[in-house]
């Protein structure tokens, strides 16, 4: 953009004695974020100035560049006194505080704000520089807003509660963070109190009905673009099937600016659902500035979990329907596989855990399954992966948080209790478990420490693992660890990240790494270790060689012959990529048998003479969805059970279990069995406590369908509007509606403060 010329006007100058208090808004629809901050400010005349600057912004090119300029100064409120930032001469001005709500500076793909507003030149300007989060959360923030430049040029960082502090980055001092709440909060909760009046050219289609706010949010258009679309179309269609129900239907406002910079491919698809909703009159569509409105006038959610919006209809107290992107029929027959077995991980034939940390049991090992119990309050679970019994004694080892759990006669027994971890962050903290004589070990992910548990004494081990070793981000996609083996006493792990093992003794925990050279560049480490005697058969994360390496010899040979024709595409979404080849492998006397994680295809291994040719398979295993429901991120994996007697192969997209015979080829299905009407009961829980970072609300699923939440037939608990505002309350420190005046009393005390001297530079 142009240098701008910033010309000085005469209502700039003030008393000496009152303080200047700046707000640099750039989106209308993001205001609420200040707003009643300016409001507090505003109305405390006799103390401070305030003046409202709407800053221009670009929406980029994919390359970089400013497409297109913007200043929305005219869609403001009308009662908010908006100022032409041409005519604002902040550095003549000398604000003594400035409200920000964009943390990117230059460092955003989709739009930037002028660069006289990054926050290191605003700093310069004034005493004190407040960033205020454009959004609020439900529990969960992205790893994307753990730091940001702002944070560091920011005197003090706004945060809804104390729950957001370890999403932070350790590096930013804690008393930076104020749990003040969020002025978003605060304006959806006092306008539900006093909604609006509802337009002109709303209130025939809102009339007499039941009004659903549809929101589509970027991430969950940039996770799976073509499926999104899909999405979209599916709730069109169910909405006009049910003309009882009122579609509002908000895209995000920057969804077009998205798509023409990260998803050009898209955007025709997207314009021509875009224009049936509106051309053929299908519900409200909704671009006006002021989501809060909407909210207030709306009596559902039904959209995307991972957006702000969430959190308003949570403290706003109305019912949230979560959508699944990837659903777009109605269930069928068997599709209640796709959801209970979700989660679905068999440690061993007695016991399995399903979708929401639903234990079952089958007593006799003849795979017939009956509820035992569950593992956490939580509806959608997700927090263990692994049930391995010892001496008589179940054990639970967690995922996705920091305790193990010892069941006894259908209860949790005991809690072992992990050491806490500085960031306090609970989410991908362990890969999974490995049960060695008496012990068990926890891999981890984000945990900082590989874990040992003495079944017989409880006795916790703590040990440290190279930095990167199990997982980190990397372009923009996580690496993680997922096998291990057992060689001479020795805990054999890969790393993802780096061509490495961990070789931990069992007994002493002495470590040792081991290098494994290649002669191909290698971009990561390995998926997967698969021993065979004294040799191990190491799977790599990505590209195509396959390790063989001798511990017994020291040598290692590598396979890259693949057939001409593999590929690998990166699941769900289908793209073409050079990640995950294969999940797992297991060996006969001549051959080593690959199943696919993202390949397209089985392959067997020659031992002797390195060829690589496909492998065809027993039984039919196409490689894609069998329905909408049955959504997979991997194809295939082998386990061995029963002492390596026999091979278990698990086919993701069907959710089917076979046991294999390598030798001769014979195959026999695994059947899984349930009482269906006892699954049932235990995973239709309507409405209920969702999740740490998800507080309340009901899951779109197999067992709760958008058209029975439209006819008002969705099965389990009915909404609760005091159930949920009670879940909120860890969320949001200002329930009753008062953060902002809470936010602007604090600035007001720092510029009072005596004895400071600010550097405006």
């Amino acid at each position: 953009m142009a240098k701008l010329k910033i010309k000085s006007r005469k209502f700039i100058s003030s008393k000496h004695s009152k303080k200047n208090i700046v707000f640099l808004p750039y989106k209308a629809s993001m205001w609420d974020s200040l707003e009643t901050i300016w409001r507090a400010a505003f109305e405390d005349k006799e103390y401070c100035n305030t003046y409202v600057v709407p800053i221009p912004y670009a929406d980029l090119t994919p390359e970089g560049k400013a497409a297109k300029w913007h200043c929305e100064i005219d869609l403001f409120p009308k009662d908010v006194p908006v100022l032409d930032y041409r005519k604002v001469n902040l550095k003549k001005l000398k604000p003594d505080a400035i409200f920000i709500h964009n943390p990117y500076d230059n460092y955003n793909l989709v739009t930037s704000v002028d660069s006289n507003y990054y926050s290191a030149n605003l700093k310069s300007l004034t005493k004190l520089l407040i960033y205020v989060p454009y959004y609020a959360t439900s529990g969960v923030m992205s790893e994307g807003q753990r730091y940001m430049p702002s944070y560091t040029n920011s005197d003090y960082i706004i945060i809804q509660s104390d729950a957001m502090r370890p999403f932070f980055d350790s590096s930013i001092p804690a008393e930076k963070l104020l749990s003040l709440g969020s002025p978003k909060f605060d304006r959806v909760i006092q306008m539900c109190k006093n909604p609006p009046e509802i337009p002109d050219n709303w209130k025939n289609k809102m009339e007499g009905r039941r009004v659903y706010f549809y929101n589509t949010s970027l991430s969950g258009m940039l996770r799976d673009t073509e499926r999104f679309l899909q999405k979209m179309k599916y709730v069109f269609e169910t909405f006009e099937k049910n003309p009882q129900a009122c579609l509002l239907w908000r895209p995000h406002p920057l969804t077009n600016a998205t798509l023409n910079s990260m998803r050009r491919e898209a955007q025709e698809a997207y314009n021509q659902l875009k224009n049936y909703f509106i051309e053929h009159d299908l519900g409200i569509y909704d671009d006006t500035p002021d989501v809060d409105k909407s909210i207030a006038l709306s009596d559902v959610y039904v959209g995307d979990t991972a957006t702000s919006i969430t959190s308003l209809f949570g403290v706003a107290g109305k019912p949230m329907f979560f959508l699944n992107n990837y659903i777009n029929s109605l269930p069928q027959k068997d599709d209640w596989k796709s959801f209970a077995l979700v989660n679905f991980n068999m440690g061993s034939k007695d016991w399995i855990i399903l979708y929401g940390d639903k234990l079952y049991n089958a007593q006799n090992g003849d795979y017939k399954y009956h509820y035992y119990c569950d593992l956490s309050e939580y509806a959608l679970g997700g927090y263990y992966a692994d049930a391995l019994e010892i001496e008589g004694r179940v054990y639970i080892c967690p995922i996705n948080t920091n305790d193990i759990l010892i069941l006894k006669d259908h209860k949790i027994e005991n809690r072992i209790q992990l050491k806490d971890i500085p960031n306090g962050i609970k989410l991908a903290s362990f890969y999974g478990a490995v049960q060695v004589k008496k012990y068990l070990f926890l891999l981890p992910n984000k945990y900082p420490y590989l874990v040992r548990y003495d079944t017989e004494n409880n006795e916790l081990r703590y040990i440290d693992v190279p930095e990167n070793f199990f997982s980190q981000l990397s372009d923009f996609s996580a690496r993680w660890g997922q096998s291990w083996a057992i060689w001479n006493d020795q805990l054999m792990i890969i790393s993802p990240n780096n061509r490495e093992i961990l070789s931990i003794n069992i007994e002493t925990l002495g470590r040792q790494q081991i290098s494994i050279p290649s002669r191909l560049p290698a971009k990561g480490g390995f998926l997967s270790i698969v021993p065979d005697g004294n040799t191990f058969w190491l799977l790599p994360l990505f590209g195509k060689s396959i390790i063989r390496l001798n511990m017994a010899e020291g040598t290692v040979d590598e396979y890259n012959n693949f057939p001409s024709n593999f590929q690998c595409h990166m699941m769900p979404q289908g793209f073409s990529c050079d990640d995950r080849p294969f999940s797992s492998a297991v060996c006969s006397e001549n051959e080593v048998f690959l199943a696919p994680f993202w390949g397209n295809m089985f392959v067997r291994l020659d031992k002797k003479t390195g060829q690589m040719r496909e492998w065809k398979t027993p039984f039919s295993v196409p490689l894609k969805c069998k329905s909408s429901y049955f959504i997979f991120s991997r194809i295939s994996t082998f386990r061995y059970l029963s002492d390596k007697k026999e091979i278990f192969f698990f086919y993701d997209p069907e959710r089917q279990w076979y046991i294999l015979n390598l030798e001769t080829n014979a195959f026999k299905e695994l059947e899984l069995q349930f009482d269906l009407e006892e699954l049932n009961q235990h995973q239709s829980f309507g409405f209920d406590k969702l999740s740490e970072y998800l507080p309340y609300g009901c899951p779109e699923n197999v067992y709760h369908t958008l058209k029975d939440l439209l006819e008002d037939k969705l099965p389990g608990q009915s909404f609760s509007k005091e159930a949920q505002l009670k879940s909120y309350e860890k969320l949001n420190a200002c329930m009753e509606g008062d953060s902002g005046e809470k936010i602007y009393r604090f600035v007001k005390q720092k510029l009072e403060k005596k004895g400071v001297i600010f550097n405006y530079g």
